[in-house]
C-alpha cells in the first residue's frame, strides 16, 4: 500500500490541479462570453492549483531524476569520485530543501497571524502558502531516499535511461 502511494502522490496531485485549471478556466472563459461575467471563484481556484502544481512537479521531477542538472563532467568521473559528487550535489539539494521547507513554515504562520483570507473563497492565504511546505517535505524524502542509494546501495547512475522512439 505504501508503495502504491509513494509511486502515485505526485502524479495524482499533479493530474487533479491539471484537470483543474483547464476545467475552472475553460468554465470562467464561457461565463466571460456567453454570460459577460467572471467566475472570481474559478481564478482564485485555478491560481491554487496551479502553485500546487508546480510545488508537487518539483517533488515529481526529483524522485524521477529529471529535475535540472548539468552532470556532463559528473559522468566523466571514476565510479567513487562520481559516488562522491553525486552525493555533495544532493546534500546540497537536501540543505536547500530543508530551508524552503523552514520558510514555507515561517511564512504560512505569519499568514495565519495576520489572518489574511483569499478575496473569493475566503479561505486563510496559508492554503495557498502550505503548498511550500508540503514541497519542501516531499523533496526533502526525495533527496534522502536519493543519498541511501548512493551512499547505502553503491548507485551512481540515477538519471532514467532515455528511450528510444523508432
Amino acid at each position: 500500500m505504501l508503495r502504491t502511494i509513494e509511486k502515485y502522490f505526485e502524479p495524482t496531485v499533479i493530474v487533479i490541479c491539471l484537470t483543474a485549471i483547464m476545467f475552472l478556466v475553460f468554465a470562467d472563459v464561457i461565463a466571460r462570453f456567453a454570460f459577460s461575467t467572471s467566475i472570481a471563484i474559478a481564478n482564485e481556484l485555478a491560481r491554487i492549483s496551479f502553485v500546487y502544481l508546480i510545488y508537487f512537479g518539483i517533488s515529481y521531477a526529483i524522485r524521477e531524476h529529471r529535475h535540472m542538472r548539468v552532470t556532463y563532467f559528473v559522468d566523466k568521473l571514476p565510479a567513487t569520485l562520481k559516488r562522491f559528487a553525486l552525493v555533495i550535489s544532493e546534500s546540497i539539494f537536501l540543505l536547500y530543501s530543508i530551508t524552503v521547507c523552514y520558510y514555507g513554515v515561517e511564512i504560512t504562520q505569519q499568514a495565519v497571524e495576520r489572518g489574511k483570507t483569499l478575496s473569493a473563497t475566503q479561505w486563510p492565504t496559508s492554503v495557498l502558502y502550505a503548498a511550500i511546505i508540503f514541497s519542501g517535505l516531499l523533496c526533502s524524502l526525495r533527496l534522502l531516499h536519493s543519498l541511501y542509494r548512493i551512499i547505502a546501495l553503491g548507485e551512481t547512475d540515477l538519471c532514467p535511461k532515455e528511450e528510444i522512439v523508432s
